[in-house]
């Protein structure tokens, strides 16, 4: 299923690294420079890409703002099991209708191996 929009956090190497991923999953990739309320408006979900269930506090914080607003948050452990991870995935884009997603992750998960296994499962 294709999205509307992706947008990325500019001078990411996270951002950087799931670039393709998101320009195949979506007919336009945004990227973000400004953290501004103002953006957070025009987005209707966050996905929030992890290792292990870890969330720094930069992450935290974005995503009490979505569940402040009651919008749809779902993060992808990619260490997890990698049909479970799609699945669910799958599963969020279909029930909540995401258009316009906010795709984050920590910088040390563009190092980790399974973040390019799991893109390139989906």
């Amino acid at each position: 299923m294709k999205v509307t929009s992706i947008s990325l956090f500019a001078s990411s190497q996270f951002s950087s690294k799931v670039q393709s991923w998101a320009t195949s999953m979506a007919t336009e990739v945004l990227s973000v420079i400004d953290k501004s309320a103002d953006f957070f408006e025009s987005t209707d979900s966050l996905l929030i890409f992890n290792q292990n269930q870890e969330l720094s506090q930069e992450i935290l914080e974005i995503k009490a703002r979505y569940d402040k607003q009651q919008k749809p948050v779902h993060k992808i452990d990619i260490n997890g099991t990698l049909r479970v991870g799609i699945t669910n995935f799958d599963l969020w884009l279909h029930s909540t209708k995401a258009k316009n997603v906010l795709v984050i992750g920590a910088e040390e998960l563009a190092t980790n191996p399974n973040l390019e296994r799991y893109l390139a499962a989906v």
